[in-house]
């Protein structure tokens, strides 16, 4: 399956389950769920699989990325820090 990486945020709908999923599996796997940092974020990357919402990442002052568990195999989180950090520059580079 190939993943689509896309530098906007996802339809709350989409969100919405992947919360829920995210969840779920972190319960299932054992392991301890993190509160998800989405709120106005400067930059941000979802990750799709089929059109269902599997990760995200965002960047403000810090960096957070949420992969469901059962995708964590796939290098999305090291992609993800990789294309945060590249809009991140952009942003800034354009801001100059």
């Amino acid at each position: 399956m190939k993943l689509a990486y896309v530098n906007e945020l996802p339809q709350k709908d989409q969100l919405a389950e992947f919360i829920q999923i995210y969840t779920n599996e972190c319960i299932k796997f054992g392991i301890q769920t993190t509160s998800l940092h989405i709120q106005s974020p400067q930059c941000v990357i979802s990750v799709y699989d089929d059109n269902v919402l599997v990760g995200i990442g965002c960047m403000d002052d810090v960096m957070h990325v949420h992969v469901r568990p059962a995708y964590r195999h796939r290098q999305i989180e090291t992609t993800v820090h990789k294309l945060l950090q590249a809009e991140f520059k952009s942003l800034h580079a354009l801001a100059k």
